[in-house]
């Protein structure tokens, strides 16, 4: 059943709660004060675009004011409905060591509320003023996330778990109190991330960089790709051409997941381009006029945060698609003049390979009810980070 909040307050923490079920509903001058240019995953633009995409899920807005109504704070959760359409059941049955059947797995069928964005990795779930501090944001957090549990409960739409993702290691300490409130700690695979050295001003200083055997490699990949051709997929004709292509090419990487959070589509992401423009990198890949791969990242501060690509496998070898891609990442980033390249979890050797490193990321769990725990509690408790080799492909200085 679905439910419509189109205003609901409550007290918290000292503070004024407020609940909307659709960003166009909250109050817009008190939602940006808060987050500004802080976050791009959490601006109005941006979560409008997910809202029109994305009519399978539910969204859900909180906003916090002080005592004397001022706005302090934003939340932003999206409620994902999970079947076992989002299950690769083989693959992970094996990866948890057949703690769940396979049975369960197949008839699973809940709902998650995820307080965050179940497609793009990162702190996308809140933000506070620097006037309140850690403690009280994360305990604001987490009471007005019980609250909402407990409303949609009420309006016959049940939560099966609660989800805060996901967090990089400097707020591992703040988020502590999670876990210290009955959530499940999970430490998930890591995010693979490289650092651009202030000096590589063209992507030919990157290559310089890299150790002789590195080099090679990449040069390898980009003679093979080469008859590729890579065009910005940013017009309605863009659109128009390529919408099923690019459903087929993200569904296609998709199916060989073990599990995903959900599907965005094609006309999500070209909604993404149009109300980003040049922060959301688009980028279609062709052999002979045929889409044979998309990417997708987002550039904000010093970051460029890969988001989502789509892929044909049948032409990966020959032409060493995603490597092309995994580089073309690294080369804009390095023309934006930014200092982070997120190329996300998943292939972490691969994207080891191209220099990037792994930093460790968590996110908090809170199952139900009873049932639910004692089913998903062992099963949680199996979830472990994937474990790979990670190659050194900078000459050795790069890592004095």
């Amino acid at each position: 059943m679905s439910t419509t909040i189109v205003k609901e307050e409550y007290n918290v923490c000292a503070q004024h709660t407020v609940f909307y079920s659709s960003i166009t509903h909250v109050t817009q001058a008190d939602w940006d004060t808060i987050v500004g240019d802080q976050n791009p995953y959490l601006t109005k633009a941006y979560l409008l675009a997910l809202e029109q995409g994305l009519g399978h899920m539910q969204f859900r807005y909180i906003q916090f004011y002080s005592a004397a109504k001022k706005p302090v704070g934003i939340a932003y959760c999206q409620i994902v409905p999970i079947t076992s359409k989002e299950i690769n059941i083989d693959a992970l049955s094996e990866k948890i060591g057949g703690v769940l059947p396979k049975s369960l797995l197949g008839s699973i069928d809940l709902n998650v509320m995820i307080c965050g964005n179940a497609f793009a990795t990162g702190e996308n779930g809140f933000i506070f003023s620097d006037k309140v501090d850690d403690t009280n944001a994360y305990q604001s957090v987490y009471t007005a996330l019980d609250e909402l549990h407990l409303r949609e409960k009420k309006a016959d739409h049940k939560i099966a778990i609660t989800m805060m993702k996901e967090f990089w290691p400097s707020s591992f300490a703040n988020a502590e109190y999670f876990k210290q409130n009955g959530c499940s700690e999970v430490n998930i695979d890591v995010n693979m991330i490289l650092t651009l050295d202030s000096s590589w001003a063209t992507f030919d200083d990157y290559l310089g960089a890299m150790n002789s055997k590195f080099r090679t490699k990449a040069k390898q990949v980009l003679k093979k790709s080469s008859p590729i051709q890579v065009l910005d997929l940013n017009t309605t004709e863009d659109k128009e051409r390529s919408l099923s292509d690019v459903d087929h090419l993200y569904n296609t990487l998709l199916d060989r997941a073990n599990f995903s959070f959900g599907r965005l589509n094609a006309k999500t992401l070209f909604g993404l381009k149009e109300t980003l423009q040049e922060n959301f990198y688009f980028k279609g890949y062709y052999i002979d006029n045929k889409l044979i791969g998309f990417s997708t990242a987002t550039l904000f501060d010093d970051v460029l945060d890969g988001n989502f690509i789509g892929l044909d496998y049948d032409y990966n070898y020959e032409y060493a698609v995603y490597q092309r891609m995994l580089y073309d990442f690294i080369k804009h980033g390095i023309e934006r003049g930014v200092k982070y390249v997120k190329i996300g979890r998943t292939a972490e050797e691969i994207k080891s390979g191209v220099g990037a490193e792994p930093v460790e990321m968590k996110f908090y769990a809170k199952h139900r009810n009873k049932v639910t725990n004692a089913i998903l509690k062992p099963f949680v408790q199996k979830l472990q980070p994937s474990e790979f080799e990670l190659r050194k492909p900078f000459k050795a200085e790069h890592y004095i």
